[in-house]
Formats: C-alpha cells, sequence, structure tokens
C-alpha cells in the first residue's frame, strides 16, 4: 500500500481537501488526473505481472463506484466534486478478485461514513464556538415555532411515561432530540454557512438560499446549483444569498488513512464478530 497509488491519493486527497475548505470547490482536472493515474498504473501493472485480469477489475470497480457515486449525489449525501473524488479513487480498490475489489470498495465507504460523521460533528462544534451567540439567538427563534415545542413537549411526555421499557424510552428521546438537532442545524446554516455575494462573484454550481426571479425567469435554488447560464443571468444583482456547504473533502482523508491504516484490523473485528 506504501507505493504509488498511496502516494499519489494521499496527495490528491490533500489537495482536494484544500480546494474545498478554500473555494468549496474540487477541480475536475485533479479528479481527472487521479482517474488517469491510477489507471495507469493498473495497466502498466498488469503488463509487467502478466495479470490482465487486474484491467478487468479496475473496469468492475469503474461501474460500481460510477453507479455509487451518483446514488450518494442523488440522494444529497455529496455534492458533485465530492462524488467525482470517490470515483476517481477507484484504482484504490483494485483487488485480485471482483469480491475483494467489492469488498475493498465497501470497506472504505464504511470509513468515509464514519470519517464524515466525526467529521461534521468537529466542524460542527468549531462553527457553533466562532459563531456562539449568533447561533443562540437563531435556536431562540427557532424553538419559538409551534411544530418544535409541540414535539418536544411530546418527548417529554413520553419520556415520563417510560417506565424505563427500553424501546418506548427510545422513541420518546428519538422525538425529544430530533427538533433539538433540526433547530441547532437550521440556526448553524443561517449564520455560518449563508454568504452574501455579488452577481459577479458567482459561480457555477453556487448553490441559492432561495428561489431568485430575474428578467421573467425564476431561478430556482435547488441542489444542482447554479447553471452558466443562470449565472450569466445573475451577475447583475448587487446581492445574492448563496449557500456554502460542509467541505467535505476532508472526511475522504480520514477515510483513506483509516482504509490504509485500520482496514486489517477492520477485517479481523468482523471476522471475530462472524
Amino acid at each position: 500500500m506504501f507505493g504509488f497509488l498511496f502516494w499519489l491519493f494521499l496527495i490528491g486527497i490533500i489537495v482536494a481537501s484544500l480546494q474545498d475548505v478554500k473555494r468549496r470547490e474540487i477541480d475536475n482536472w485533479l479528479n481527472l488526473f487521479l482517474v488517469f493515474a491510477g489507471f495507469a498504473f493498473i495497466f502498466y501493472r498488469a503488463v509487467f505481472e502478466g495479470n490482465t485480469s487486474l484491467i478487468f477489475q479496475f473496469g468492475f470497480a469503474l461501474v460500481v463506484l460510477f453507479v455509487l457515486s451518483n446514488l450518494f449525489y442523488e440522494g444529497r449525501v455529496f455534492a458533485g466534486g465530492d462524488a467525482k473524488l470517490l470515483f476517481a479513487m477507484t484504482a484504490l480498490f483494485v483487488g485480485v478478485s471482483f469480491y475483494v475489489t467489492l469488498i475493498n470498495i465497501g470497506t472504505f465507504v464504511f470509513f468515509l461514513m464514519l470519517g464524515g460523521s466525526i467529521y461534521g460533528l468537529i466542524y460542527s462544534l468549531i462553527s457553533y464556538y466562532k459563531n456562539f451567540d449568533k447561533v443562540n439567538g437563531e435556536m431562540k427563534n427557532g424553538f419559538g415555532k409551534l411544530w418544535v415545542r409541540l414535539l418536544i413537549i411530546s418527548g417529554a411526555l413520553l419520556f415520563t411515561l417510560s417506565y424505563f421499557d427500553w424501546m418506548f424510552l427510545f422513541v420518546s428521546v428519538l422525538v425529544l432530540l430530533l427538533p433539538v438537532l433540526f433547530v441547532f442545524a437550521k440556526a448553524l446554516e443561517k449564520v455560518s454557512m449563508v454568504r452574501v455575494v455579488g452577481g459577479r462573484e458567482l459561480r457555477e454550481g453556487d448553490w441559492l438560499v432561495d428561489d431568485i426571479k430575474v428578467k421573467g425567469k425564476v431561478i430556482k435554488a435547488d441542489w444542482d446549483g447554479l447553471s452558466s447560464g443562470d449565472v450569466r443571468l445573475l451577475k447583475e444583482k448587487k446581492k445574492v444569498n448563496i449557500k456554502e456547504g460542509l467541505p467535505f473533502a476532508p472526511a475522504f482523508l480520514i477515510a483513506f488513512l483509516g482504509y490504509v491504516f485500520l482496514r486489517s484490523w477492520f477485517f479481523g473485528l468482523l471476522v471475530g464478530l462472524g
């Protein structure tokens, strides 16, 4: 593992993370470079080892990751750049068989979800600390909504009636936590993830906070972000509210290191549990 692919993807993911943190964007050239460099390595390895099955494994991994990346994108788990980065890492998962290749992909996705959760929690707590007063002010407004109060009251009543029935207790805690987490997430988003920019600062892929009507056309605030045509229409706007999502590429770095250094331990744990 500590060969060409290790350094290729370590450096590539670090560059992607820096781009994502700074610009909330991962350049397409970087993802394309990782795909083709990875394929070149697998191709030459197949030739020198006389093992053409590696090329088929690469093709199989490409198909699986193409489907998986699109599912994550359409399911609103990843933004476009993150989905492309996962696809670009295909060569890392090529194994000696289709089964091993599939297991490698599944293991990385596990570390990615775990790393993403840890990273997201730390990022949210740091953002909350930096904007403590503003977020608390927005949360007060959120807790003032009727449906939030009703859910919290319902959860509290369910909790008092649970009598330590564990299933009932679990449901009551869930009903209590959901509105609290929702209010916290929306307050944090409004304070630290919404930015006002001029129309000429907009870029393709930026997310609008609200729909905007301009020149008789309604530009939707959807997951796909602004198209190049939308950007042209909005360039004369003095103020546009855009939403900046969590820069997720650092979670790939956590997942990559976990995959490299903890994969054997993870497999051993699964075998032990089985």
